[in-house]
């Protein structure tokens, strides 16, 4: 046998069911550990999110610039990404990194054993049992020979317990089991609607978090931003709360376990880097206020400031009255010459 992807989740599992004997507890610090070793992605997802709502107004300038030519407007708005080095689908890369240890421990908590150097032992299609394989070295047979696998391997059905309820038992395996269960492990698992409730808060917690964290995110960025990034956002927080939560009823307990927890530790991590990291105002030098000025012919600055010299030349003269009177007396002229 070799040591290959799922034996990495269930070599990591076996580590931390030393430190601390409880396979629940194994699991939410596998989760913790995962989260430390994304934090610094996370950390920059997080400041290229903030760049991205600094440049809003200048996103907003080149929108209304480009209205009629989009691929002129997504030039422009390309060109503006890489000038302040944001990438407006970067708050999606910690999500899909989540992934592949999601898969890999579905497959671990689903049937443990077979990644911790033991060979099924089948009966038409099921299996009976689970015996140690001879073909195991290095890691994987300190791993075979561990209080987690031996556990598992003698008292499968109380190791699993965490809470009341079985980290290898699904809400759906609960409510619908299968006629032929295909693991050992799950004929033992609870039956009926009633029994299934806590596997369902379980799920319902999942994707209540999960839309949760969106929603973080979206609010993080302010009620004006209206770009690519907000929309993809707005997208996911509705889409991916519902699809997590279909998988759910179908995953073991103790994947519900690992992206509760994940969830639980974004939305507190979320909250302090968003905390210490404030957004700043965006730079009001002499483009902004000309451009506040201007408008769309600059007119309006040109107009201010004949008038601000009118006002000053009458200022001086301190004959501002008299000065302006001088232009009706071509009045009685004009009539004049419509009586005429």
């Amino acid at each position: 046998m070799t040591f290959g992807f799922f034996e990495l989740f269930s070599s990591a599992l076996a580590g931390f069911y030393a430190l601390i004997p409880s396979y629940g507890l194994a699991i939410i610090l596998l989760t913790v550990a995962v989260r430390v070793l994304l934090l610094p992605l996370s950390i920059k997802q997080t400041r290229s999110m903030r760049e991205m709502q600094r440049i809003q107004p200048e996103i907003k300038r080149i929108q209304a610039k480009y209205k009629g030519n989009r691929q002129k407007m997504n030039e422009e708005m390309m060109a503006l990404y890489k000038e302040h080095s944001v990438n407006p689908f970067g708050g999606c890369l910690p999500l899909l990194m989540q992934f592949p240890v999601l898969i890999g421990l579905f497959y671990v908590v689903r049937e443990p054993l077979r990644y911790m150097g033991y060979a099924a032992v089948e009966r038409g299609d099921q299996i009976v049992g689970w015996a140690k394989s001879g073909e195991v070295s290095g890691i994987l047979a300190k791993v075979q020979t561990s209080s987690l696998a031996e556990g598992l391997d003698s008292a499968g059905k109380s190791l699993n317990q965490f809470l009341g309820m079985r980290l290898d038992c699904s809400a759906g395996g609960i409510i619908s089991p299968p006629e032929q269960a295909a693991h050992l492990l799950q004929e033992s698992c609870p039956q009926g609607i009633a029994a299934a409730l806590p596997y369902l808060v379980l799920v319902a917690l999942m994707g209540f978090t999960t839309y949760y964290q969106q929603k973080q995110m979206q609010a993080s960025r302010g009620p004006g931003a209206n770009d690519a990034m907000t929309q993809q956002m707005q997208m996911m927080g509705k889409i991916m709360p519902v699809m997590l939560m279909f998988f759910a009823y179908t995953f073991p307990l103790g994947v519900v376990l690992y992206w509760l927890t994940t969830n639980v530790w974004t939305i507190g991590q979320q909250r302090l880097v968003l905390a210490a990291a404030p957004v700043e105002p965006p730079p009001v030098g002499k483009k902004a206020k000309t451009a506040q000025g201007d408008g769309k012919t600059g007119a309006l600055p040109q107009a201010a400031a004949t008038n601000n010299k009118g006002k000053k030349s009458g200022a001086h003269t301190g004959n501002g009255a008299r000065s302006g009177a001088t232009a009706p007396k071509s009045r009685p002229s004009n009539k004049k010459k419509r009586r005429r």
